[in-house]
């Protein structure tokens, strides 16, 4: 890079450090695509009934696998701040990649708030679940307390300003991220052998002597064929939970946007995808195998379907406190108080400990399109003392506490549009990396670093139109899903505000450096310093 190409660019370097070690990116990673999902895959067991999740886990790995390998391609290729949104604007142009991390960084920002709150409304289940089991009115009020939205939006507001000065920081937030990982790791394994000692016909009796109805569980089961649950053919039903499966192992790009601070970023990227990818997957699969066989697959399909269509249910409104929190069920057939605990931790931890890698990755994200002269100048300050970008992360805060709001008084807006955003960005960034040897062939040759072929054609673009066709199969079966995007007016409206928006920042920031005498189409012809 020529000194005048290198003025482009805000400074000469980051300010960055490199201090994020292989094994607590592989422990950002699990948390921030497993957080929340286990009991989103119960939840939502009423969106493809009769399928064969385990396949359906099994169907989506190998595309998964694909789009991971792409996302380690772009991290160790570009090991940068924001490193998968440096190398998707630099595949084909730099438009595409802003405007596609600007819909997934939108998407990111509100799932802040999300999770946030999640982590705080689950505190409601584990006071109201030891209220319910043991006929405890104080611990049901504190439940009950705890499930109120203003409750709720205390707590996430706590857990978002914690998560945030996680991530100003950075060296504490690391060790944080690790140690949740190994904690969630013993608490996990402690789940699974409790769930394997678990038979329905065990359950059955218990739930029926918790709730004081004879035949409750058949019940439940009765109540929601009565009011329109039905399930499908196998092979139908399975491929019709692809896109749920799908989002379930989303989130691992992130990684790669702090690849610039990763020590040893060729195995780092890969044990923060790949690997991490593989390991989650054998969880998604170990914890809905046992949660099925241990409480009934129809039961637990009832039980979403209730929960979500709000069927008038008898057993279903005595336990509404813990909603779909199914270790509740686990308490009530072993009668073990620690062992609720341990696996509310094992289920909670997660989702919060992969808040502050979050935080870390939406900065990142800023610092980024700071460096490409897209947005302020300011938001690429390190602060000296803490090596972070201190403004920037105070300004995520302040995106993850509208996050918390906008799901606690307007959810459908908050989270209508997560799954189509995720599904179009992984497209897009598939479908530039497969053009990138194309268009843009020198740069190709000068920074990627796996450029083997099959014949001519590079493996990275094989995989990448591969990818891209996939996801848009799978875009067209989510489209007009009721569940995961209804067509309607605040849908095609936040659709079109997240990328209009994002079209509108790019052109302003053009024209701006423009008349400033910076010519972006050079700038994009290079990397950003280290």
């Amino acid at each position: 890079m020529t000194q005048e190409n290198k003025s482009l660019f805000l400074r000469e370097s980051s300010g960055l450090v490199r201090e994020v070690s292989p094994w607590a990116s592989m422990s950002a990673t699990f948390g921030l695509v497993t957080g929340g999902v286990p009991i989103l895959i119960l939840s939502w067991l009423f969106t493809a009934p009769g399928a064969n999740w385990i396949l359906s886990f099994l169907f989506m790995l190998p595309a998964t696998l694909g789009t991971a390998f792409l996302f380690y391609v772009a991290g160790v290729s570009m090991p940068r701040a924001g490193g998968d949104y440096v190398f998707n604007s630099r595949a084909v142009h730099p438009a595409v990649g802003f405007v596609n991390y600007w819909g997934l960084f939108i998407g990111f920002a509100l799932s802040l708030g999300y999770y946030s709150y999640l982590a705080a409304q689950w505190f409601s289940y584990l006071f109201s679940g030891i209220g319910l089991a043991y006929n405890n009115s104080y611990f049901l009020s504190i439940g009950n307390f705890l499930g109120t939205t203003q409750a709720e939006i205390a707590l996430g507001t706590a857990v978002v300003i914690m998560s945030s000065l996680l991530g100003a920081f950075t060296r504490y937030q690391w060790k944080f991220v690790l140690y949740g990982g190994i904690i969630t790791l013993i608490t996990s394994v402690i789940m699974f052998s409790a769930l394997v000692t678990i038979h329905p016909s065990d359950f059955a009796n218990a739930l029926a002597q918790n709730t004081g109805i004879a035949d409750a569980y058949n019940e439940v089961i009765n109540d929601a064929i009565s009011n329109g649950l039905s399930f499908y053919p196998t092979l139908y039903a399975t491929v019709l939970a692809g896109p749920v499966v799908w989002y379930y192992y989303t989130w691992y790009n992130l990684p790669a946007s702090w690849s610039g601070e990763m020590k040893k970023p060729k195995q780092n990227v890969l044990y923060a995808t790949i690997v991490s990818i593989l390991i989650i997957a054998i969880y998604y699969i170990v914890f809905t195998y046992l949660n099925l066989n241990a409480f009934g697959y129809k039961f637990l399909t009832a039980w979403s379907y209730i929960s979500n269509n709000g069927v008038n249910d008898t057993v279903y409104n005595t336990l509404q406190g813990i909603g779909n929190f199914t270790p509740y069920f686990a308490f009530i057939t072993t009668h073990s108080l620690p062992l609720f605990i341990i696996m509310f931790i094992a289920l909670w931890l997660p989702n919060f400990y992969s808040n502050p890698p979050l935080v870390v990755a939406l900065v990142r994200y800023l610092f980024a399109w700071s460096f490409d002269r897209i947005m302020p100048a300011w938001l690429a300050d390190v602060n000296e003392n803490l090596k972070a970008p201190v403004k920037a992360t105070i300004l995520v805060g302040i995106l993850g506490e509208i996050g918390v709001l906008l799901y606690a008084f307007n959810t459908p807006i908050a989270i209508v549009d997560t799954t189509v955003v995720f599904e179009i960005g992984y497209a897009v960034f598939a479908l530039s990396i497969a053009l990138m040897p194309f268009l843009r062939a020198n740069l190709f040759r000068n920074t990627v670093v796996y450029r083997k072929t099959i014949g001519k054609v590079p493996i990275v673009s094989i995989i990448g139109f591969s990818v891209f066709a996939f996801l848009i199969y799978i875009l067209a079966i989510t489209w007009g899903n009721p569940v995961l995007l209804p067509i309607n007016l605040p849908t095609l409206a936040s659709l079109a505000v997240i990328y209009a928006s994002g079209i509108a920042i790019y052109t302003i920031a053009y024209i701006y450096n423009e008349r400033k005498g910076i010519d972006l189409s050079i700038l994009f012809k290079e990397i950003p310093p280290e």
